[in-house]
């Protein structure tokens, strides 16, 4: 957590100035590498590092909610923001249960689902595979 909050205005600033993408990615790409810091660690040092990188998978979120509402018109963006929160709830939900499932498998395996999937939003922010989101930042 201190890790975001120190992390949190400063990269929201610079990714004004210098575009959003790129942050949103970094954020997306701690968030894929966190499950396997996490899965690998070696004693208080390794944890360590992977809960740092859990607090830098916030760098991209002002600029991921930067992004969405640019996409928006003015007079919409609240509900934007409301579509967005929904949408995620939806996603979200039913996470616990599939990594539970996941979970009787090897204790390893939602996390590495987990990072897969997340890889995957980086896959897709690379190739501009995402509703021109690219493009707004």
């Amino acid at each position: 957590m201190a890790t975001s909050i120190l992390a949190y205005i400063p990269v929201a600033t610079l990714a004004d100035r210098q575009g959003r993408t790129p942050f949103v990615m970094a954020g997306f790409l701690c968030y894929a590498l966190f499950p396997f810091l996490l899965v690998s660690a070696q004693g208080p040092a390794g944890l360590v590092a992977a809960f740092v990188c859990a607090g830098l998978r916030e760098i991209g979120e002002p600029a991921r909610k930067a992004m969405i509402v640019d996409l928006a018109n003015a007079a919409q963006r609240g509900q934007m923001v409301g579509v967005y929160y929904f949408t995620r709830g939806l996603v979200v939900m039913p996470a616990s249960l599939l990594g539970g499932l996941l979970w009787t498998l090897a204790p390893q395996t939602p996390f590495f689902v987990a990072a897969g999937v997340c890889l995957i939003g980086v896959m897709l922010m690379v190739t501009g595979r995402h509703s021109g989101m690219a493009s707004a930042g």
